[in-house]
C-alpha cells in the first residue's frame, strides 16, 4: 500500500491519497514545488501520515497561488518535529524563492481541517494579494476564495453584469470569504 504520497484523496477512499507528478489544472510552479517536497521528504526518510494509525510527519501541503504572481505554501504536519521541519522549510524557501508566504501548522487532530490551528509563518507575508480590476484582497490560509483566480474573474463579471446595478444600491454579500464579490459589483 502506497502511503508516501503527495496529490489528492481517492474518492471513497478517506485514508489513501493518489500520488501524482502533474496536476493539469495548476500552474506547473506547484507541480514543481509538490514534486520538490515529496522527493525531499522521500530523500530524507521523512514519515507520510498514517490517518488510519494517526502517525507520521507530512500530513498536508497546500498550494494557492493569485493571478499577480504570489504564493502561499502550507506546510502541515502531524508531528512536532523542529529539526525536520526546519529542513524542510529551509529546503522549499531557498528552492522556490517564487513563494511569497511560506507557511507550517502542527495539526495533531483525527481530521484535517485547519480552521481552529494555530498558523506559523516561516517566510514572507501571512498572506498573499490577488488583485481584479485594480481592488486588491488579501487571501490569508484559512481564507475562502475561489481556487481558480481567472475563473472567478469571469463569474464575477457575469455576476455584476447580471445584477445591473446603478451604484446606489446597497449589496449584502451574504457568502462573502474575502469579499471580493461584494466589492467587485
Amino acid at each position: 500500500r502506497q502511503m508516501d504520497a503527495l496529490g489528492f484523496h481517492i474518492p471513497g477512499m478517506f485514508d489513501k491519497v493518489l500520488d501524482i507528478n502533474k496536476c493539469w489544472l495548476q500552474d506547473d510552479l506547484s507541480n514543481q514545488i509538490r514534486n520538490a517536497a515529496r522527493d525531499f521528504c522521500l530523500k530524507n526518510k521523512f514519515s507520510f501520515f498514517d490517518l488510519r494509525n494517526q502517525s507520521g510527519l507530512m500530513r498536508t501541503l497546500i498550494l494557492r497561488n493569485t493571478s499577480v504572481g504570489e504564493w502561499m505554501v502550507i506546510v502541515v504536519f502531524y508531528e512536532d518535529d523542529a529539526e525536520k521541519r526546519e529542513m524542510l522549510l529551509n529546503f522549499l524557501a531557498g528552492k522556490f524563492p517564487q513563494i511569497t508566504s511560506l507557511l507550517y501548522i502542527i495539526n495533531r487532530k483525527a481530521n484535517d481541517t485547519i480552521t481552529d490551528q494555530e498558523v506559523i509563518c516561516w517566510k514572507g507575508r501571512e498572506y498573499i494579494v490577488e488583485e481584479m480590476e485594480g481592488l486588491q484582497f488579501k487571501i490569508g490560509p484559512k481564507s475562502f476564495y475561489q481556487t481558480n483566480s481567472r475563473q472567478a474573474y469571469s463569474l464575477y463579471k457575469v455576476a455584476r453584469e447580471f445584477a445591473g446595478l446603478s451604484g446606489s444600491e446597497r449589496v449584502y454579500d451574504l457568502y462573502t470569504g474575502t469579499g471580493t464579490i461584494a466589492n467587485f459589483v
